[in-house]
């Protein structure tokens, strides 16, 4: 006899963040950052980004801003350390 298998799929608790930024890191060189409202700080150590629901604080060494556009934007360097801030 054959049985109906149907799939079950595992989908966990947690809601959905409509507003979260996207984070696409190219190992700890450099990552685009899409949902970005402006920039808060900027030096070679720290560079903060604002978003819709959170602050985006990035640490390392030689930290530069390499491109910037309306709601993105590319931060370059050696990135030793990410904070996200409600």
């Amino acid at each position: 006899m054959f049985r109906d298998k149907k799939k079950k799929r595992f989908t966990p608790d947690i809601p959905p963040i409509i507003n979260a930024p996207c984070l696409e890191f190219s190992s700890n060189r450099e990552v685009v950052i899409e949902g970005s409202k402006g920039v808060v700080e900027y030096s070679g150590e720290c560079i903060r980004i604002n978003t819709a629901d959170v602050m985006l604080s990035f640490f390392g060494r030689e930290l530069d801003l390499k491109c910037i556009s309306e709601s993105a934007l590319i931060i370059a360097g050696y990135i030793t350390k990410v904070e996200f801030t409600a």
